[in-house]
């Protein structure tokens, strides 16, 4: 990290310590013929000495082999690959720490074989308690319809966030609209993730909201989908949300931020990463929940051999009967009692015309056992299932492609 705060002492919850600080390591080096180089005799020293008097180091990492001498720490990590992920320490807050900047930890990384690393984390006592409002979900929505989301996010700790703000957009069953000129985007057409800077700073007790919407477009063959967002302090983002920074901009001007208040309990935090980052989500159901949709799939194999063939169940299936008509070439093998696991269900005997009834519930899985039997070329089949028509008015998608690929 490189701003590391540490929460308050208080006596009701003297438990309570900061956000887990993790060290990341990664090993970049190749030899001349392609192969990672390991890194040998890594040690990584943590000056605490910013630590006394405010807090206090309650654990240490035996299984890096972490151990403290006065404010010094050394991690003997060994011979490493590709890097590594670990938390030296965990720190409990002293009581009459006063709140504000504590001084620098210092980080050095030395190997025997690698150029020495540096890093610094500022420290700072008091923690600011990110929170974001969160969302109510939507039923009924349309497919191809809008959605417009506009974060909003507060501040209810004790310590101010100076730095700017990274919020990550993602969507599910939808696509976003490319908008803003300091937001990039996953994808120049289509994208589902994009990553927004917005200005700070957040002072304790603050909160405020975009001043324009975040557009998603939902899918048209949607069902369930979410709009999910995250608010990270700039200063200290997780790897794991950045985007390249040759990802495409939007195409408008830019995102801003305006005050709200965020006091009420429709604004909370997260779980755990509180002074780095909170989230929240809108779930959304559209009018097609009760759209069966069938599912194609493909049986793959040699001429005369017999493989067994997952048959999907149909999105928005509830169970029941599934009617596989095979591909020209293709002939069901019946089952015998016993030739399968009992938590398997079986495609049954032919019905004629190439029918076969294929029984499934949602709790395991529905297979076709079936022989290749010649190569026809074009051979197509097909699979449905039945639905209501007065709740299902769409009926055409109930049915969908059964292929074959042979092999060899």
């Amino acid at each position: 990290m490189n701003t590391y705060y540490i929460p308050k002492y208080r006596a009701s919850a003297p438990d309570a310590g900061p956000t887990e600080y993790q060290i990341s390591l990664k090993a970049t080096g190749r030899a001349a013929n392609g192969e990672l180089l390991t890194v040998k005799n890594v040690k990584v020293n943590i000056d605490l000495a910013a630590l006394k008097g405010k807090a206090r180091v309650a654990w240490e990492n035996t299984g890096y082999h972490c151990k403290r001498s006065g404010s010094l720490m050394t991690c003997a990590l060994g011979d490493i690959q590709q890097g590594a992920l670990f938390t030296p320490f965990r720190l409990l807050p002293e009581p009459g720490a006063a709140l504000g900047p504590a001084g620098d930890m210092n980080i050095t990384v030395t190997s025997t074989n690698a150029p020495t690393v540096r890093h610094t984390t500022h420290v700072v006592m008091g923690a600011p308690v990110l929170t974001a409002r969160q969302s109510k979900p939507l039923t009924e929505v349309q497919p191809g319809s809008e959605l417009r989301v506009t974060p909003a996010f507060g501040n209810k700790g004790d310590t101010a966030i100076d730095d700017s703000f990274l919020v990550l957009l993602t969507a599910e069953e939808a696509t976003l609209r490319t908008q803003y000129s300091n937001c990039r985007y996953d994808k120049a057409v289509a994208p589902t993730k994009a990553l927004c800077e917005l200005p700070g700073p957040l002072p304790a007790g603050a909160a405020v909201e975009t001043d324009g919407p975040l557009t998603a477009v939902v899918d048209k063959t949607a069902m369930y989908g979410k709009v999910h967002y995250t608010v990270l302090r700039a200063h200290d983002p997780l790897n794991n949300t950045l985007l390249p920074a040759s990802s495409p901009h939007g195409t408008g001007g830019p995102l801003g931020v305006r005050p709200v208040d965020g006091s009420g309990d429709d604004f909370t935090p997260s779980a755990y990463w509180k002074a780095e980052m909170a989230g929240s989500t809108l779930d959304f159901s559209t009018n097609q929940i009760n759209d069966l949709q069938a599912v194609g799939f493909t049986i793959k194999g040699k001429i005369g051999q017999v493989v067994d063939t997952q048959v999907p169940y149909p999105r928005n299936f509830k169970g029941g009967m599934i009617r596989v008509k095979l591909p020209a070439g293709v002939s069901v093998v019946p089952n015998k009692e016993g030739d399968h696991p009992s938590e398997d269900f079986y495609c049954g005997a032919p019905q004629g015309n190439g029918l076969v009834g294929c029984y499934g519930i949602l709790d395991r899985n529905t297979y076709l056992r079936a022989r290749i039997d010649k190569r026809v070329p074009g051979a197509q089949g097909s699979v449905s299932a039945d639905s209501d028509p007065a709740i299902d008015p769409n009926q055409e998608n109930n049915t969908a492609p059964v292929k074959v690929e042979y092999v060899g």
